[in-house]
């Protein structure tokens, strides 16, 4: 309990590049799970949205684990109701940009890398029809290079109001092309085999 009071009093914000949200939320989730489980349990719990925070509640103790941007809060009846518990940095060490990866896969020319990154919306276009329909975008990454998204829409809900200059998340599978790439596999697979993706746009995760 000593360490967790600790932890919980931690209120110095630090410097980081905290962009991949989800991501850093979902690995400051398990390692809450891992750490203390007497207070986040059960494990693998999925991550939702409410209110503008990522959240994870856990039926098991009650408590709630939530973020939102960088900041950590937790919830429930033995913190004495909301209690913010620092930034995600305290806790974690941040995911590094992805863009320099995402480079050197399409300078070498790979493909099927699941891999995870931010960019903003600078073209929507018109669905794919063909076979199992996908909202397709075009998303720019800090570094210019660009990523087609194709978003399976018959397995997960379309982006509501996606426009251009949205900012994005995802976690999805990297396939080579010459304008810069494509990234699939944006949503769960309803077998379980393969890696569930997701898009995150405007706080809300389309899996």
């Amino acid at each position: 309990m000593r360490n967790l009071t600790l932890l919980l009093l931690i209120l110095v914000p630090a410097i980081s590049s905290a962009e991949n949200f989800l991501i850093n939320s979902n690995k400051l989730f398990d390692f809450a799970e891992t750490t203390y489980p007497s207070y986040f349990s059960p494990a693998g719990i999925t991550t939702t949205t409410l209110d503008g925070y990522l959240v994870r509640y856990y039926p098991n103790t009650g408590n709630y684990l939530g973020t939102k941007g960088e900041e950590v809060y937790v919830y429930g009846n033995v913190f004495n109701g909301l209690l913010r518990a620092g930034v995600i940095s305290d806790y974690i060490e941040l995911e590094a940009d992805s863009d320099e990866l995402l480079a050197q896969l399409f300078a070498n020319g790979k493909s099927n890398v699941q891999i995870y990154g931010t960019g903003v919306v600078i073209s929507i276009l018109s669905d794919d029809l063909d076979g199992s329909h996908h909202q397709r975008f075009i998303i720019e990454l800090k570094s210019k290079q660009t990523l087609l998204i194709t978003h399976n829409i018959d397995l997960a809900p379309r982006i509501f109001a996606l426009s251009l200059n949205d900012k994005i998340e995802f976690f999805g599978e990297y396939e080579w092309n010459h304008k810069g790439g494509v990234i699939h596999w944006t949503h769960h697979d309803p077998e379980g085999v393969h890696i569930n993706g997701w898009i995150l746009h405007n706080n809300f995760i389309y899996q």
